[in-house]
C-alpha cells in the first residue's frame, strides 16, 4: 500500500511542527503566566496544562516526520534506479584543450 503523503509532504509538515514547538515552548509560558495571575489556576489547569503536553511532543512527532520522509523517498524509489553519486572525473582527451 503506498503511503497517503508523499516524501516532500512528510518532510514539510515535519519541518512545521519542529518550527510550531520550537514557537510554543518560547511563547507559551508566557502566556501561561499571564493568564495564571489573571484567571486563576482552575483555567491554568484544564487549558493549559493539556496544551503545554502537546506543545512539548511537536518537536519530536516533526522529528520522526523528517525521519520518515527520508524512509518514504529510499522506499518509493524503483528497483532499478539507484544513486551513483556525482559522475565521475574524466579527464580531458588528447584531442581537446584543457581549459585555462
Amino acid at each position: 500500500m503506498p503511503p497517503r503523503l508523499s516524501a516532500t509532504a512528510l518532510l514539510w509538515w515535519g519541518v512545521g511542527l519542529i518550527v510550531a514547538g520550537a514557537v510554543g515552548n518560547v511563547a507559551l509560558p508566557r502566556l501561561a503566566s499571564e493568564l495564571y495571575y489573571s484567571s486563576g489556576a482552575a483555567i491554568f489547569q484544564t487549558i493549559l496544562l493539556p496544551v503545554s503536553s502537546l506543545v512539548s511532543v511537536l518537536p519530536y512527532l516533526g522529528a520522526g516526520f523528517v525521519a520518515a520522509a527520508f524512509t518514504v523517498r529510499a522506499l518509493t524509489r524503483s528497483p532499478g534506479e539507484r544513486y551513483t553519486g556525482p559522475a565521475p572525473y574524466s579527464p580531458p582527451k588528447p584531442t581537446n584543450d584543457p581549459p585555462r
